[in-house]
């Protein structure tokens, strides 16, 4: 090799250097940070939910679980430590998230699919498919039933306008199938509250996996699984708290939901162990 072609090598081994340096360094150890949180307890899942994605509260401490990889609906009984049943609502996917809106299950694809499931204990694959206009490249990860009566989807990846100086909300109509391509909701990178975490990379400032609205404050916490935290947003997007999650505990956070009383359950994949499903409730008198 000439010592032309030597130096080339060099420069962009150099230059490879400095970007992956600016994209990927953590300026903030979890250890440095004060815990906000406390676990109160956890479930292992067994294999079959080894790739869980998406949860929701049924009631009767029971949660339905969705899984990366098959189309099926887990009904996971706390009490027991089990799966007590499940549906299959379609075939192989990458499916992300679940909710319920006026007693109908639905569950997001990835590439921006809905599945709509009338009732869970009706015929299975009975389910009605509707594709959205998103792609693999918005990658949807969040699902979440509004009080105004539709369904919230959030990006992980790219807005539908282009735009990267933010991760928009969007609003889908399951009565008219109308998709708002206009975000209802936008989570700004230039939030204040991101100065906590001392980095201007969009991929750290958060990169959705999950949303669920509180049931009596109806604040819509938003779920990072990558650079674990969750963060609380005001109606006007803009973020209220926002929490970092032990990387230890929370491995791969990527769903999330509460029971009608508040009690918050957080869903992490296995990774380095077991699958789980964590309760927790935010420590008071917390200074955000």
């Amino acid at each position: 090799m000439t010592k032309w072609a030597v130096g080339i090598v060099i420069f962009i081994l150099v230059i490879a250097g400095v970007i992956y340096g600016i994209y990927q360094k953590n300026d903030y150890d979890f250890n440095d940070t004060t815990v906000e949180y406390t676990i109160l307890q956890t479930w292992e899942m067994p294999e079959e939910l080894r790739e869980i994605s998406g949860i929701y509260w049924l009631g009767d401490e029971r949660i339905a679980c969705i899984q990366d990889e098959d189309g099926y609906i887990f009904i996971y009984d706390l009490k027991t430590s089990r799966i007590v049943d499940k549906y299959k609502f379609a075939g192989s996917g990458d499916y992300e998230a679940i909710t319920s809106l006026n007693d109908e299950f639905w569950v997001v694809e990835s590439n921006g699919t809905l599945f709509n499931i009338k009732d869970l204990k009706g015929i299975e694959e009975d389910a009605v498919e509707i594709k959205l206009d998103f792609e693999y490249r918005n990658n949807i990860e969040g699902l979440a039933a509004s009080k105004q009566g539709n369904l919230w989807l959030i990006v992980k990846e790219r807005n539908l306008d282009n735009r990267g100086d933010y991760r928009g909300i969007y609003a889908f109509d399951p009565e008219t199938r109308n998709l708002d391509k206009t975000p209802v909701l936008k989570i700004n990178f230039n939030d204040p509250a991101f100065d906590r975490l001392r980095t201007n990379n969009p991929r750290q400032l958060i990169r959705p996996s999950d949303m669920s609205f509180h049931p009596e404050t109806n604040e819509l916490y938003v779920l990072d699984a990558e650079f674990q935290k969750l963060l609380i947003l005001k109606p006007s997007g803009k973020i209220k708290e926002l929490h970092l999650l032990d990387p230890e505990k929370f491995t791969q956070p990527e769903g999330i939901c509460f029971s009608p009383s508040g009690r918050m359950f957080i869903s992490n994949e296995a990774l380095g162990g077991p699958a789980n499903i964590i309760e927790l409730k935010f420590d008071k008198n917390q200074d955000f």
